[in-house]
């Protein structure tokens, strides 16, 4: 008897599905692990998707902060995914990339209406965040343990910049910083700010400015480790994006946070990539695609 239960385990155990843990962060509103939006995030709701749609994984979740995420692949830990990665070459040492998940606004100085409009950084095509941030008059704001264009990144090391780091989660509002006048400005997402103040029990009158030599969007991609279980997730992942794009709840999803000027002005830049990543993903259809273009 003990010998027919150890074999019917052993047959059990062959079929079992591999498990795939996502690692998730509380960042609203791309993932919102708390409040009266949890679980709508933008993420939240393309994971829903995802794990419906492969089967062939056992899912579960775990919440994580930014600097832990970026240990578990550092460390190689296995079977690991999470979505909304931005591509550095020095992540994809260490992970894998899938084709594009999504397209949102790129980082922008977000400040109360009409406070910094007549400061000389403020440029036709968009925020010298130079000068804002070396003016000693002023106090800015950022997120640490993320990635930053060059540009951002070479201020938070400058040893007179005003930017002073602040973790922003559901906890800690940032655009609620800017109302209490805390800080002048904040370098952070549109789509964030946007999700911050409606937290607030009055709403800001916010203004966003893009940053000169900063991109104008942020491109995202589902990344995973890369023991077998990871290049399998990817490999899936890459098979469903073509199908999904074409999803309406899809479009929601990623939509769900931006205001009407930016699902314009980011709709067409989504469908190029989707258009490049296609040709990639037909060319190496058995592989991870090139997300550095």
């Amino acid at each position: 008897m003990l010998l027919r239960c150890l074999l019917l385990l052993l047959a059990g155990s062959a079929y079992a599905k591999p498990q795939l843990t996502w690692l998730q962060t509380d960042w609203p509103p791309h993932q919102i692990v708390s409040g009266p939006f949890q679980g709508q995030g933008t993420f939240d709701l393309l994971l829903q998707q995802l794990s419906t749609a492969m089967p062939q994984f056992e899912h579960q979740t775990r919440l994580v902060n930014l600097a832990r995420l970026e240990q578990a692949f550092l460390l190689k830990e296995p079977a690991l995914c999470a979505l909304g990665t931005l591509y550095s070459e020095q992540r994809a040492q260490n992970r894998l990339f899938s084709a594009p998940l999504a397209v949102g606004p790129a980082l922008a100085v977000g400040y109360i209406a009409g406070k910094l409009t007549t400061h000389p950084a403020m440029q036709d095509d968009g925020a010298d965040i130079q000068k804002l941030a070396l003016d000693k008059a002023l106090t800015g704001a950022y997120q640490p343990n993320r990635l930053y264009p060059e540009v951002i990144a070479a201020l938070l090391r400058h040893p007179d910049s005003n930017l002073s780091s602040h973790a922003f989660t559901s906890e800690i509002n940032a655009a609620g910083l800017l109302a209490g006048n805390r800080v002048d400005y904040v370098v952070e997402y549109p789509e964030r700010m946007q999700y911050y103040n409606q937290l607030l029990p009055q709403a800001a009158m916010l203004e966003h400015r893009a940053i000169v030599g900063a991109n104008v969007a942020s491109v995202s991609y589902i990344t995973c480790s890369t023991d077998d279980v990871g290049q399998a997730a990817i490999a899936a992942v890459n098979k469903l994006l073509p199908a999904l794009w074409q999803q309406p709840e899809y479009k929601d999803a990623i939509q769900r946070w931006l205001d009407d000027s930016a699902r314009r002005r980011l709709s067409t830049d989504l469908e190029k990539l989707q258009q490049q990543a296609l040709m990639q993903l037909e060319a190496r259809s058995h592989d991870t695609v090139n997300a550095g273009h």
